[in-house]
Parts: structure tokens; sequence; C-alpha cells
């Protein structure tokens, strides 16, 4: 007796529909996206039990007749191709013709729909792979599946399903990913007999996150928007600032011509965009709608159709990179407490060329030796508005030096007058300095330091709140920033006694072929033999045993799945150079280098936290002290 035998064909569709069917989600995934595909406006999902006793899905799409109606029962039957050519330029969601089946033969499976031409629709009823009833009934134009008892006859399946909550939880999701992707389509999830989720289906994307995921994300939220016509790459959606976080990425969203995936590489360039703006514990809301051409991409990868192919994943890569880091840069972040803002558009490159040729980017290292050094008299500072007129290079470059003169060596008269913010010579200055961090009034925030904790901590106030600033992450934050003012060459320092490394044939080639970029992060390096190299210059402020370490750390990310760009590694290079050269924890400071350190934070982009993404300075208002102390 032959000892391999073909299987009947309702063993094989239970097999077969154990790689669509996986759980309750699967199944509403699929009869969701052929409600998309049938061109429903309105699209309503009620389950029982979180799916497991009962699903049902109606549309008001196109419907079907009763032909159609008998043949979306059979393997492999759709409407959505015609060949294995038509997979390079898919517009549908569905294509394999195995849903409706798959899901028939591991359930109790009921379908009615219509078309707009009949007066009268169809009934279709199959239980466990078997037709049970096919007449007439009355209904609506549209389709309403409905599955009951799943699994009833596949028991070893049905006990690897989850509590009814979490499978629940599941469809909630896929629907709110698919609305995302659809805001053109009303969606409503009722879980027994309680509406959970329901979408306006008007098209607008940001009204659509906000019935998701709460009005509250909305003032968080930045737009993105980015072509490439060359390559016929756009993407659109939205992103949150740093101060909108999860402890996952379930608040994240793929989505590659309408349909909803999941893919290393996009999540992956998303937190490279953001870098140092996040903690590494967090993840920021993301929507992001990507449109490519069909023929480089294959979703023709896995039964479930979540996963995707494509031709140069290393474009897609940089692309998504490339947009998000567009999008930060337009809006200012607002950091941990909404504390920075750009000064972009109120002064000009070229006044912050002029401040930064005359020193003012580099104050911090020098006033720590300067014994004279008192924090700004706050009245000399003008209002905002007042001053956004003010900005003229020569009186700038004037008030500048004839205010460092009265503040260091302390020659002004003490009993001359203070001036009136509109009469002083000092307008454009304070307006300068001052303009750097704004509270949610739009004000200008000076912060004065009131003592420090345990050496690490200083606890600052601007009469309004406190705050507490680490001051390793406060310095580290105003070193990057100085290195990254560097538009060409990072400040590099000569080694009095060379390094020698041990390095592998494959990263001593990296070295080689990128030797541009290498001395452009300050490293000069030479090939001393088939594995040596010798290392005669390094980043400036970088400890001789360090050397080694941030080398092989950047040829790491060399050696990671994706090729880094010359930015990300300068990035990298950055953060370390600024880590090693920032003052410690633990290192005591007096109240003159404490408000130079404030003073210089507080000029920086983004004074709320550090180029490795941990917070900087932490706000308590009034009312959360209140709070703290039971006084509200």
């Amino acid at each position: 007796m032959s000892r391999i035998q073909l299987l009947d064909e309702h063993t094989a569709n239970q097999i077969a529909a154990g790689e669509v069917v996986e759980r309750p989600v699967s199944i509403v995934k699929e009869l969701v996206e052929n409600s998309i595909d049938a061109e429903s406006r309105n699209i309503e999902v009620e389950i029982m039990d979180g799916g497991i006793r009962y699903i049902r899905v109606t549309d008001d799409g196109s419907g079907m007749d009763r032909s159609d109606a008998e043949n979306c029962l059979l393997r492999h039957a759709t409407s959505k191709i015609r060949s294995a050519d038509d997979l390079h330029s898919l517009v549908s969601l569905g294509f394999r013709g195995e849903a409706l089946p798959s899901i028939a033969a591991v359930a109790k499976f009921s379908v009615t729909t219509r078309v707009v031409d009949n007066e009268i629709g169809t009934y279709v009823r199959v239980e466990g792979g078997q037709l049970q009833d096919l007449r007439e009934a009355g209904c609506a134009v549209g389709t309403t599946v409905t599955v009951e008892e799943l699994f009833y006859n596949v028991p070893a399946r049905l006990k690897f399903l989850k509590t009814p909550s979490s499978e629940g939880s599941h469809i909630n999701d896929a629907l709110c990913k698919l609305a995302l992707a659809y805001p053109e389509v009303s969606f409503r999830l009722i879980h027994n007999g309680r509406l959970v989720l329901s979408t306006p289906g008007n098209a607008d994307l940001k009204e659509t996150i906000s019935h998701i995921y709460g009005h509250k994300v909305l003032p968080e939220l930045l737009p993105i928007e980015y072509r490439d016509e060359e390559r016929g790459i756009a993407i659109e959606g939205y992103l949150s600032k740093p101060t909108l976080l999860k402890g996952s990425r379930h608040w994240q969203s793929y989505i590659i011509n309408r349909r909803v995936i999941s893919n290393r590489s996009i999540a992956k360039a998303l937190d490279n965009a953001y870098h140092s703006l996040l903690p590494k514990s967090g993840y920021p809301l993301a929507v992001l709608r990507l449109t490519v051409p069909a023929e480089t991409v294959d979703v023709n990868v896995h039964p479930q159709k979540s996963e995707v192919k494509f031709s140069d994943e290393q474009l897609i890569f940089r692309a998504v990179y490339k947009a998000v880091g567009q999008s930060l840069s337009i809006t200012p972040s607002g950091g941990a407490q909404q504390l920075a803002t750009s000064l972009d558009s109120v002064i000009s490159d070229r006044v912050r060329s002029d401040v930064g040729e005359m020193g003012r980017t580099n104050v911090f290292p020098s006033l720590f030796q300067r014994p004279d050094y008192a924090p700004r008299n706050p009245s000399f500072l003008p209002t905002l508005q007042e001053n956004k007129a003010a900005f003229n290079t020569g009186e700038l470059r004037a008030a500048l030096q004839q205010q460092d003169e009265m503040i260091f060596t302390g020659e002004r008269a003490a009993a001359e007058p203070e001036p009136e913010p509109k009469e002083s010579t000092h307008e454009g200055r304070e307006a300068f300095s001052e303009e750097r961090i704004f509270d949610n009034a739009n004000e200008a925030l000076a912060l004065y330091p009131l003592g420090q904790i345990d050496d690490c901590y200083i606890i600052a106030t601007d009469t309004k709140s406190m705050y507490l600033i680490d001051q390793h992450a406060a310095h580290e934050r105003i070193l990057y920033d100085k290195l990254c003012s560097h538009a060409e060459r990072i400040p590099a320092q000569q080694l009095l006694m060379p390094v020698y490394a041990d390095l592998s044939e494959r990263e001593i080639d990296i070295i080689s072929r990128e030797s541009a970029l290498f001395i452009e992060l300050g490293f000069s390096i030479e090939a001393m033999g088939p594995s040596v190299v010798r290392i005669s210059e390094v980043p400036g402020d970088l400890g001789v045993d360090e050397v080694e370490l941030m080398l092989r750390e950047i040829l790491g990310a060399f050696l990671s799945y994706h090729q880094p760009t010359a930015a990300e590694l300068r990035h990298h290079a950055l953060q370390i150079a600024s880590c090693r050269g920032a003052i410690k924890a633990g290192l005591r400071l007096n109240m003159r280098q404490m408000q130079a350190l404030l003073d210089e934070l507080c000029l920086t982009s983004r004074p709320y936290a550090c180029p490795h993404g941990r917070p900087c300075m932490l706000r308590f208002t009034p009312e959360q002290i209140d709070k703290l102390f039971k006084r509200t």
C-alpha cells in the first residue's frame, strides 16, 4: 500500500484555513478588506466574546448577485485578478480568493447580499465547509457576513485562542489601522452590545486620528508631507512630538499603497529620524501613508498580506528618514515639558552668524574661569513683541559688546537709571539671548539657579515654576549643539601618541572606502597592515582610552542591516564626543557656573533632552506642587 495519500477536500480546506484564519482578528480583517474593495462607505463590525462566538460585518458596498454569492465560496475564486501578471499592479486589498472558503471551513458561516440592480438578494449558509442553505432573501444593497462558533470543528485550534478581551483588543487595533488607511470610510465596532469604535468617514485623517486616540493628541501632532517625483514616492500623515510617547509601537501605523503592513526597515528609519529626541524606552505616534509604484512592491509574500517586499528597501528607508526629519525640523518638537521653540522665525541667519562669530556660542567654557560673572539683569529684558523689529546686525554687535563690558567688568554706574525697554540700546542682544525657551503663553523664560542637589541636579526657577536640571545631560546638549554648528569637519585633536587598533578585514575595508567620511568625523586613520590601523587624530574632547570604543561603534553602524548615511554617522560621533566632554555628575558647581550652564542650555535648539534622548530638565508648575502638598 502506498504511503503517500491524497487528502480529502475537507481536510485540505481545514489545513489551508490555518494559513488564513489564525484568530478572530484574521476573519475581521479579511471581511472588512473585502468590504473596502467593494467600495463601501459605511462598515459596521459586531462581535461577541472577542469574536470567538459571533462576528458580523455589514457594508453598503456593491454587493453580489446569486452566481457570485455561490462562487465566492470556491477556493481561489476571486474578482480582483485574472492572471499572475495582475499581481504587479494590484489596486485591491484582496486577491487570493482564499478568505471566504477558509473561514467557512472552520466556522458556521452565512452571507446575505444584494446588488443595486436586483430587487431581491441572496442568502447562503455554510457549516464546516458544507453548503446548508441557498435561497433568495430580502436585504439592503451591500453585504452582511456572519461567522459563528469559530473553530467549533477544530477544537485543537480553539484552545490556543486568548481570552475574549484580548481577542477583542486585537480586532479593535486592526480596525483602527484600517480606518487610518481609509479615512473616507466610516467604521463602527460593537463588542458585546457596546460601541467601542466610531470614525467619521469624512476623509479627514487628523479627525480620524482624534476619534481613535482621543482629542488630546491633536496639539501634539506634526504633519508630514514628502514627494520624490523622480522615483514616484510620496509620504503623508502625522507624527507626534516627543511629548507624546508610548512604551511600544502600538500607536505606529505603516500604510503602503493604502495597505496596512508591518516593516522593520520603516520602523528603523522612524527611530533614526527621531534619534536624540526620544528616550530609549519611548515610541512616538506615527501614521505614515506611503505611495510607491505598484511594480516596486510585492504583496504576495504571506497569506495574511501583512508583510511586503520592496525591490529597493534602502530607497524606502531613506525616503522615510528624510520625510520624518523634514517634518521634525519644520515645527519645534516641544520636548518633555513643551519648553522649546525655534528662533528661526524671528532671527535671521545673518544675525545668528554674527552672534556666533563674536563668541556667544562659546560663552560657557570661558565663564567657568571668570569669577566676575554675574547673571543678566532681568530689568534689561524688553518684551518679545517689542524686539521683533530690533534686529539690526550692526546695532546688535555694538549692543553685545557694550553690555558685555557692563556685566562682566562691573563698570555700570550704580546710580544710573534703568533705561525704558523701548529706548534700550540692548534690545537686540536681549531679544536674542532670552528668546530661547517659551512656555505656553509664548513668553520668554529665563532660568535662575537656586542650588544644587547631590552635586548632580540644579534647582532653578523662572519665578513662576520650579525646574530640575541634570547638569551632565544639560552640558552634553550644549556641547552637541556647538559641535553641530561646525558645518564641515568635526573639531579634532592631534594625539601625542597614536592609538593602534586591531580590526577585521571588513572593518578596514570600510575605513578605506569611507576615508573622506571618517576625516569629516574628526578621525585620521592609516592602515598599518592587514589587520592593524593607526589613529593619529580623534574628535575633540575624546579621551584616549575611548578612541577605539568610539571607532568600533561607528563601524558597527556600518555593519548593521542597513547602510548608514553620513548624517547618521556624524550624529553618532557627536553624541559620543559631547557625552565624553560634558561635566559629570558629582562635580560641585558654584552659583556663577550654574547660571552660565542654564544660560547656555536655554540657547540650544532642544534644551529639553540630551543627544541620547534623556531629559535635561523637568518642570514643576505651582499647580503640580499644590497637588503634592494636597492643597487642591
